[in-house]
């Protein structure tokens, strides 16, 4: 998939991580193929995701890639999964779900007993936007904790995407006239060019803090040669629709149950 400009980096980012499993063998006979299994604990719940499915082009169509599927949900099974997701696996996701115009892998998908069960959205913006913050509020690259902060009372979910943005130098911070936080936004934090998390305080929503802090990623995309930033997993289309944005990519989510 040479059109997604994913990086050796990000893809060691995202699939050698503590809480990925990866299964198959880095040769299988004259055959190469791997899957990467992903898990999270959430109280006495173990999320189990299935992030990525690669078969060497020269052996697909022989029943590789079901049998590595196949091996995921075995393998999540044994460690007390009761399905296996395709969508959602935060925080380190390469997709929001399954490219709903990769049909090959719709089909495999569909082949080994995936229930189609959600849809989410990219949207793509151009990185010449611009939009003023509004009087009393600066937006600014985040170099400390008021970011940190902030997300722990509001979005905490989002702590980890927000931390590595930082240490990345890829966040900016909202902040009033008496400094405090009250929103930030983040790119690049998964893969290049795309756009978030982003949050804004809930009582300074609709007064353009949101607008101003997407226009900074904007300019800091393209000061890094970066025309087009594309907005992950978008939650409110007609937020970023007044900013320019426009649906790019539309993905699915489905589970399989064990």
């Amino acid at each position: 998939m040479p059109e997604e400009h994913l990086t050796a980096s990000e893809l060691e980012h995202l699939c050698c991580a503590p809480m990925v499993n990866g299964v198959g063998d880095e040769h299988f006979g004259d055959e190469r193929g791997v899957a990467v299994l992903q898990t999270m604990k959430f109280g006495d719940y173990l999320a189990a995701w299935l992030t990525l499915v690669v078969v060497d082009p020269a052996a697909q169509g022989k029943g590789r890639g079901k049998e590595l599927v196949g091996a995921v949900a075995g393998r999540a099974r044994e460690l007390g999964a009761r399905e296996v997701l395709l969508a959602s696996a935060v925080p380190r996701y390469l997709w929001p779900g399954v490219d709903c115009f990769n049909t090959r892998v719709g089909m495999l998908l569909e082949t080994m007993g995936f229930e189609r069960d959600w849809l989410g959205t990219n949207m793509a913006i151009d990185t010449t936007f611009r939009r003023a913050a509004p009087p009393g509020v600066i937006v600014e690259r985040e170099t400390g904790s008021g970011a940190h902060e902030f997300a722990d009372r509001e979005y905490p979910h989002w702590i980890p995407e927000l931390d590595r943005a930082v240490d990345l130098g890829t966040a900016f911070a909202a902040r009033d006239a008496d400094g405090a936080t009250i929103g930030f936004g983040c790119h690049s934090v998964n893969r290049f060019g795309w756009i978030g998390p982003m949050a804004t305080q809930p009582d300074m929503q609709h007064g353009g803090v949101g607008s101003a802090i997407v226009a900074a990623l904007c300019e800091d995309l393209a000061a890094r040669g970066c025309p087009t930033g594309e907005i992950s997993w978008v939650s409110n289309l007609r937020f970023y629709g007044k900013c320019g944005a426009r649906v790019s990519r539309v993905f699915m989510g489905g589970r399989l149950r064990l």
